[in-house]
Formats: C-alpha cells, sequence, structure tokens
C-alpha cells in the first residue's frame, strides 16, 4: 500500500534563487525504510519537511505539485491528523525540546493530542523502557547532552505512536553504542510494527544494511530510488563520486586490490566471510601511528567542574594538549566532552583545580587567552547575529585579531561563496556548520575547540575539514569532539576517550583504535582477530 507520495513536487524557500526540491515524483509503501543520501544542502530535509507540511506551512515559500498521505492531499488534513501520523525529528534537537524535566518532555506531545492519563502512563512507561530513559525521567532537559537530548526527542516523538517517522540525521549526536540501540530500536519497529522510516544520514557504516531503498539527492532532484545494491552497483561502475555515500568497508572492497566486486560486502560479518584471513587485512591507515612529545600549550590539572550543585561531571581531571596536536575526543553522551572542552575554552569555570597556557595559569590574567582559543559549540546558530553570511564573516572579519583572513578567503575555504547573500537560518545544517566554523578562523586563535563540527556534513566535506584542519594558519593545535570515529581515524594524531568525567584511553590512533569496542572504526572491526590465549 502506497502511504505517502509526492507528485510533481517543487518548493523553493523565501528569496532564495534556486528550489530545494525540482519536480519530485516518489511514493513510499507503508513499512518501508528508507535511507535518504545526498550532499549536504541537497534537499534530504526539504524532503522530509515537505512530507508533513512543514514547507510551505512554517517556512513560506512557493511550493508546486501535490503530497499525498494514505490517499489523501495533504494540506486538507487537519494537524492534529498530520501530527498523530507523520513524526518528524529535526537536525537539532534542542528545537524540539520544550519543558524541564524529561517526563514532562514525553508526556507533553500525548497531552497535546489529548490522550487520557492511562494510555499516557502506559505508553510513558513503554517507550522510556524501550530507550533506556527510566532513570532519566526526572532530570532536568538542560543538563543533558546533545546525544541525550536527541534520543529524548526521538522517545517523545514515538510517544504519539505515528505511521511514518521523519528523521533528520537522528544518530549525529549521538555515541556509537546509543546510535547502535537506537537504530535496533527503529529496525524492530520497522520490522515488527510495520512502522515507515524515512532517515536521512550522513554516517552510514551502521544504517547502511537496514535500508530497504535508497533515494539519492542531487540538488533538488532524486538522483536514484532504488536498492541498496543498485545503488553500489551504479557507484562501483558509473558514478564514482556515490561511493563517498557508501560505507567504509563497501568503499575499501571497491578498490582494485579490494576484493570481488560482484558481492562487495555491506556489513562487516559480510567482508569478513569474504577474506578471513590475516594476510588480507593490511594494518589500518591512520593520520598518525606514534605518539609523540610535544611542548605543552594548555594544561588542566585536577579540574572539577559541573552544572548543578553537588553533581560534578569532571572529577579532578588533569589534560594536556601540546603544540601540534590533532586531538580526537570520543566518549559516550554524558561522559563529560562538552564539559570539558568549555572549561578548556573559559566558557564554564572550574570549582577546583587549575588551568594554564603556556605555563601562565589563566585564572591570574584572562586577558591572556583573549582571541587564543576558538570554541565551537554544538550549535552553530548561537554565532549568527546578521541576515546574510557575507554580513556574519564580514562582522567576524572586523573584530579586533590577526589579519590572516579576508573575506573572499573565508567564503573559499568554508564554500560558502554561493551562499554568501543567504541568511543564515536559511543554510542547511552543514552549511551552518561551516559558516560558524568561519566566523571563529576570522579571530585567527592559536587553539580551535571543536564540538562535533561533522554534524550535517556529507563525506566529501568531511575530506575537505580533515584537510583544513591540516593547515590553518596560526593554529598550534586543535580538539574536535566527535562521535564519528571514521573521520577521528583520517584526522587525529592522538585520541582520547572520556569515561563518567575521567580519561579512560589516551594515545595513538592506532594505540586506542585496536582495544576499543565501542569506538573502533569499521576496519578495524574487520581486520580484528579474535584473542587467542
Amino acid at each position: 500500500m502506497v502511504l505517502c507520495s509526492c507528485e510533481q513536487l517543487t518548493y523553493q524557500y523565501p528569496e532564495a534563487e534556486q528550489p530545494a526540491l525540482q519536480n519530485i515524483q516518489v511514493k513510499i509503501e507503508e513499512g518501508e525504510f528508507v535511507l535518504l543520501l545526498g550532499a549536504s544542502g541537497s534537499g534530504k530535509s526539504t524532503f522530509l519537511r515537505a512530507l508533513n507540511g512543514l514547507v510551505p506551512r512554517f517556512y513560506g515559500g512557493t511550493i508546486s505539485g501535490n503530497v499525498m498521505f494514505a490517499g489523501k492531499e495533504l494540506h486538507t488534513l487537519s494537524q492534529r491528523e498530520v501530527v498523530r501520523s507523520l513524526a518528524l525529528l529535526n537536525q537539532d534537537p534542542e528545537r524540539q525540546i520544550l519543558l524541564d524535566t524529561v517526563e514532562r518532555e514525553l508526556v507533553f506531545a500525548m497531552e497535546n493530542i489529548g490522550l487520557p492519563w492511562t494510555e499516557m502512563r502506559s505508553r510513558l512507561a513503554e517507550i522510556s523502557h524501550l530507550f533506556g530513559l527510566g532513570d532519566w525521567l526526572h532530570r532536568a532537559t538542560y543538563t543533558l547532552s546533545g546525544g541525550e537530548k536527541q534520543r529524548l526527542a526521538l522517545a517523545s516523538l514515538l510517544t504519539l505512536y505515528p505511521r511514518v517517522v521523519l528523521l533528520d540525521e537522528p544518530t549525529s549526536q549521538l555515541d556509537p553504542v546509543h546510535a547502535e540501540a537506537v537504530l535496533h530500536v527503529l529496525r524492530r519497529l520497522n520490522e515488527e510494527w510495520g512502522l515507515t522510516v524515512l532517515m536521512s544520514e550522513h554516517r552510514v557504516d551502521r544504517c547502511f544494511h537496514l535500508a530497504d531503498r535508497i533515494l539519492f539527492f542531487d540538488q533538488g532532484r532524486v538522483a536514484y530510488d532504488g536498492s541498496p545494491r543498485g545503488f553500489i552497483q551504479l557507484a562501483a561502475d558509473s558514478v564514482p563520486e556515490w561511493q563517498n555515500y557508501l560505507p567504509p568497508i563497501t568503499r575499501h572492497f571497491l578498490k582494485p586490490s579490494g576484493g570481488q566486486r560482484e558481492h562487495v560486502p555491506i556489513t562487516v560479518k559480510e567482508a569478513r566471510a569474504q577474506s578471513n584471513t590475516a594476510e588480507q587485512r593490511e594494518p589500518a591507515e591512520t593520520a598518525s601511528t606514534a605518539a609523540q612529545t610535544r611542548a605543552p600549550l594548555l594544561v588542566l590539572e585536577h579540574g572539577t567542574a559541573g552544572y548543578e550543585k553537588g553533581r560534578d561531571v569532571l572529577h579532578q581531571l588533569s589534560y594536556t594538549i601540546g603544540a601540534g596536536e590533532r586531538i580526537a575526543l570520543l566518549g559516550e553522551n554524558g561522559a563529560g566532552k562538552s564539559t570539558l572542552a568549555k572549561v578548556l575554552a573559559g566558557a564554564v569555570p572550574l570549582r577546583q583545580g587549575t588551568l594554564s597556557w603556556e605555563g601562565h595559569a589563566i585564572h591570574a590574567n584572562q586577558s591572556l587567552m583573549h582571541g587564543r582559543i576558538g570554541y565551537l559549540s554544538q550549535n552553530p546558530s548561537d554565532y549568527f547575529l546578521y541576515e546574510t553570511v557575507e554580513q556574519e564573516l564580514t562582522f567576524a572579519l572586523g573584530n579586533p585579531g590577526k589579519a590572516d583572513w579576508t573575506l573572499a578567503a573565508l567564503l573559499d575555504v568554508t564554500g560558502l561563496s554561493l551562499y554568501r547573500d543567504r541568511h543564515p537560518h536559511d543554510l542547511s545544517g552543514g552549511e551552518r556548520q561551516r559558516l560558524a566554523l568561519g566566523i571563529l578562523l576570522a579571530a585567527s586563535p592559536e587553539l580551535l575547540i571543536l564540538d562535533e563540527p561533522t554534524r550535517g556534513l556529507d563525506q566529501r566535506q568531511k575530506d575537505k575539514l580533515n584537510h583544513l584542519l591540516h593547515q590553518l594558519p596560526g593554529v598550534k593545535s586543535t580538539v574536535v569532539i566527535t562521535h564519528d570515529v571514521e573521520f577521528a581515524l583520517a584526522y587525529a594524531n592522538r585520541v582520547t576517550i572520556l569515561y563518567q568525567g575521567q580519561i579512560a584511553s589516551d594515545g595513538s590512533p592506532d594505540a586506542v583504535f585496536q582495544h576499543s569496542f565501542s569506538f573502533m572504526p569499521q576496519l578495524y572491526k574487520w581486520r580484528r582477530r579474535p584473542e587467542t590465549s
């Protein structure tokens, strides 16, 4: 049964020069698991918004063609019917969390559609158990990490028991373990409840094999609509740039020396079945395989910090950032990564401990740090003040600092030259990330701390970011907080894993990854040999 369909759908945002969607013709069967792929800004998010009517109802703009749900034109349905049937998870979960505690947030959506309390209580128990939120119910939502908020936002949507979930990068802020858990829940609901899932995702290593169908978007058009295997075949034979949207293990086997092209593996298990000899598993390529002793740049000693009284997030943590280091900071959601970043950037005060820059205590001379550290939070929209991309960057360049950048150079390095007249909030998630990074770079910091900078970026943009972080003028060191272990493998010469506010592992990428089950890149999993006694 066709549940959702688009007929000659074209949509253009207000003041945009080009349509975001062009002549979309798609039919979605009930119970399908559809994976949306494509570059950042290619139309995936807009397509999801169109399916539940957010465009043009909320965003404005011009639309033509039809969007249908269950045989009815979407615009003829009441808002209540749409909300109950078509649940949308945005890229930014902060925008969907409204209330002060986890329990109230979970109940809020059900209250809005008028469910009786007995039914709400039953669904609250069911969804809390499904997502492991039972211990969170009385937590304040402002204390949740970005990944915890993402889980809460998705759980809240599912309390409505929708027929369709529209997911815009639902695992972008989740650590690998919780990302796998959420995808497992979605797969169960899809297979056992018949829930229809449409999901946009850039980190495809953990979800490509779940899809029944791939929709590939290119400049607002659907360039491919078919099976995952068919997409791989096209990427291998005709459109090599599409290989950027395949799992790492699949890309490896598509290399000339990688193996048989007829049965390219999608999962680690399939790869092991094809090549189960150690000789076929050459050492992984990493940014650096040997740790080096480097001159200390920023030093935290015995740091304790937190947000709520009596609840520390960091506990007597000591950490040194050396000159020339490219650090990937990993850890489960709520481990303290963002808190550590804010402490290092001076955005969260220490309750105990000291922080020093090149041997000078910072608390004694705060002006010492002016312009030296650039910090990018998880929400790039926090950095926007003006009406256009060009105005944002021009203002940033006008602040006191070193003249290492020009407007043209910042537009070029962020890949935003074509969007210089676009409103920042009309950019895609990945484009907003790049604009916020450009604002930081304008001040020419010596230390750059980036919290989830790859969120919303496609593989090509991640490669560009990695290249950029290797060659920034005047930047002595960079720290990237990420759940994207594949990016960490390519970027870092040092990897640190946090656990409950303490350092669990710290060293070269090779030393850390080959002993980390939770944070092991896909090729490491394939090459790993079972331990023998």
